[in-house]
C-alpha cells in the first residue's frame, strides 16, 4: 500500500472511531503515566517480603546469569556494559551509576532503589519506567523476582535488611 493510501486508511478508521474511544485511549496514557515510578511510591506485600525472606538464592543467581548477566555485571570491581553496573543498585538513585548513558525517562523517575521500587520495576518495566531504554519487558512471576532481588541484594557495600 502506497504512502498515500495508508494516509487515507489512517483519516478513514479515525473519522469512524467514536470520540469515547479516543478519549479512554488518552486516558489509559494517563492512567500508564500514574502508575509511573515518578508519580507513584509502591510497596510491598506481606506475602512478598515472605517470599523474600524464603528466597531460594540458588534460584536467584541462576536467574540472574541466564537473564541479567548478557546486560549487566554486578561485581564490585564490574564495569557497566549494555546495562548499568548494578553493585550498590540497593539505595542508589535511578539513572545515576557513574559512566552509564541513561534514558532521560530513567534520568528524571525521581526514585532510589529499594526492595519496592526494583519489584516494582522488574514486573513491568515499562509500566514502571515509560520511555526507558531497557528491552526487558519484566517478570511477572512473584517467585523469581524475590529469588532474584534476594540474590542481587548481597552485591551491596552494606546490603540492605531484608522487610
Amino acid at each position: 500500500m502506497t504512502t498515500q493510501g495508508l494516509l487515507l486508511r489512517s483519516i478513514l478508521l479515525l473519522t469512524l472511531l467514536p470520540a469515547s474511544s479516543l478519549a479512554e485511549d488518552a486516558s489509559k496514557e494517563d492512567d500508564k503515566e500514574s502508575q509511573s515510578l515518578q508519580h507513584f511510591t509502591p510497596t510491598l506485600t506481606e506475602e512478598f517480603k515472605e517470599l523474600l525472606r524464603n528466597a531460594d538464592m540458588e534460584a536467584g543467581a541462576a536467574f540472574f546469569d541466564k537473564k541479567c548477566s548478557t546486560c549487566h555485571d554486578i561485581a564490585e570491581d564490574g564495569i557497566n556494559q549494555k546495562g548499568p553496573l548494578l553493585w550498590n543498585v540497593f539505595g542508589r538513585k535511578a539513572g545515576t551509576a557513574e559512566g552509564f548513558e541513561y534514558s532521560e525517562a530513567m534520568k528524571n523517575s525521581g526514585h532510589s532503589w529499594d526492595f519496592a521500587t526494583l519489584n516494582y520495576y522488574l514486573t513491568r518495566t515499562d509500566r514502571a519506567v515509560p520511555g526507558r531504554i531497557m528491552n526487558f519487558r519484566g517478570i511477572p512471576e512473584d517467585e523469581i523476582r524475590a529469588n532474584l532481588l534476594a540474590y542481587i541484594m548481597k552485591f551491596n557495600t552494606e546490603p540492605p535488611e531484608l522487610p
